[in-house]
Order: structure tokens, then C-alpha cells, then sequence
């Protein structure tokens, strides 16, 4: 039996926050709740869960947000619309 324990983040999480989450705790085996990251998105909440499973793929793949967002146009809607307001 293992005592290991599953992190939670919740409030504010949005794909932005997943370069420092994944620095922090080094896995993907975690919560990742976001909300407002998968609801307020630009182009709907589909497109906002996209956003986020193509940051985690990025970050676990060594890449910055802002090169697969080259590619990746939810990514980069989620980065240009979030990303100015903090």
C-alpha cells in the first residue's frame, strides 16, 4: 500500500498555469480543475479542455506554450485571451 497522495489545483487554473504546475510537482498524475479555463474560453468550453490538454502534451513533451500554440489554435486563442488579463 502506498501513501502517496494526488495534488489538487483549483481556482484559476487555465492552460497558462500549466507550465508552473507541472514544474511544481513533476507529473501529470494529478487534479487539474479549471473551470473558468474551460468555460470562459473564446471559442467554448470544448475548445477550452483542448487548450488544456495541449498544454499539458506540450509541457510533458519539453516544449514552450508559445511554440505548440504555433500550431495548436485553441492553445494559442486561450494564451491571447487569458494571457492579458492578469
Amino acid at each position: 500500500m502506498s501513501d502517496a497522495v494526488m495534488p489538487a489545483f483549483s481556482s484559476g487554473q487555465w492552460a497558462g498555469t500549466v507550465p508552473v504546475t507541472w514544474e511544481a510537482v513533476g507529473t501529470a498524475d494529478l487534479l487539474f480543475m479549471s473551470g473558468g479555463g474551460i468555460m470562459a474560453h473564446p471559442d467554448g468550453p470544448a475548445a477550452g479542455v483542448r487548450s488544456i490538454r495541449q498544454a499539458w502534451d506540450a509541457v510533458r513533451a519539453g516544449r514552450s506554450l508559445d511554440d505548440a500554440a504555433r500550431e495548436l489554435p485553441e492553445l494559442r486563442r486561450s494564451l491571447d485571451f487569458f494571457g492579458r488579463k492578469g
